[in-house]
């Protein structure tokens, strides 16, 4: 019993992470966006770190520093996923808006299975690349659709690099993350406040040698700002979202981690039919098509 349950931690976790980050992107969207990409960054670092801290204390498993190698590539993921990986995401999704931007964030399930085979030897057995590829069909299926008001996004240079460095940072900060899970005696909570941490310590850091009227001018933003949306997308999206993608790559490989943590797209079809929106044949066929790699995946697990 206890191996089944194993089993499925990981896939479960990393679905209900997707879950999350689908309604905080709706949330995001309703709190306004007079915050820039780095803002926006900055005070999810701000609001999440303490309640990982808090999370941390009540469950008795609060951090303690070791100094080991585990720590310094938690510290150093935090960097590269969080602080640059969410930067440039959140400036993709200002240049591009969210259907090309989330297009190139498939890049990163293929991406982070490329650093894993690379720098892990970790491989993934076949049922795992035949269900990852049916889910990653799906998804482009459904997403590639552009919905019939949005307006034509003239695509740019910089929003297209930065869409790609987006999806290489989060793909090495999972990978990263990946191995001080499994090589290291550390969990999944420790890690997301470590990561976390070390991405909202760096991105303050990089603000004030390098635009410190950024931050003086975040108040100012956050008045013209929905606070309750923005801390609900914050909680479910960061605080909750990474505590549960931390557990995901506990369990399962990098390369099929990433993949389900994209699923988010599929997420937001019944969320938006609960909203009163029509669904089209085409996002109805690509759920299809996604849930069945899913299953594929459980199944042969």
């Amino acid at each position: 019993m206890e191996t089944l349950a194993t089993t499925f931690i990981g896939p479960l976790a990393a679905l209900t992470a997707a879950l999350f980050w689908a309604l905080a992107t709706l949330l995001y969207s309703q709190a306004g966006s007079y915050l820039s990409a780095a803002q926006l960054n900055l005070v999810k670092g701000i609001v999440a770190c303490p309640l990982l801290l808090l999370a941390g204390w009540f469950s008795g498993q609060l951090l303690q520093l070791q100094g080991n190698l585990a720590t310094y590539l938690l510290l150093a993921s935090g960097v590269i996923g969080i602080t640059l990986g969410d930067t440039l995401y959140f400036a993709a999704l200002r240049r591009l808006g969210p259907w090309h931007t989330m297009l190139l964030e498939y890049l990163a399930p293929p991406f982070a299975a490329l650093l894993a085979w690379i720098l892990l030897a970790q491989g993934m057995h076949w049922y795992e690349v035949a269900a990852a590829l049916v889910i990653i069909a799906g998804i482009f299926v459904v997403i590639s659709e552009k919905p019939r008001s949005a307006e034509r996004v003239q695509l740019s240079v910089s929003g297209v690099a930065a869409g790609i460095g987006a999806a290489l940072c989060q793909a090495l900060g999972l990978v990263m993350s990946f191995h001080a899970l499994q090589e290291f005696d550390m969990n999944p909570l420790n890690a997301a406040l470590l990561r976390l941490l070390a991405g909202t310590l760096a991105l303050n850091i990089a603000l004030v040698l390098l635009k410190p009227s950024l931050i003086k001018s975040t108040r100012a933003a956050l008045r013209h700002t929905s606070i309750p949306w923005l801390l609900t997308a914050i909680v479910m999206g960061t605080f909750l979202a990474i505590w549960l993608q931390q557990t995901a790559i506990a369990y399962i490989n990098p390369g099929l981690a990433q993949t389900l943590l994209a699923t988010a797209p599929l997420w937001l079809i019944p969320i938006q039919w609960l909203r009163g929106q029509p669904l089209s044949a085409r996002s109805i066929i690509g759920a299809l098509i996604a849930v069945s790699g899913i299953a594929l995946l459980f199944g042969i697990q």
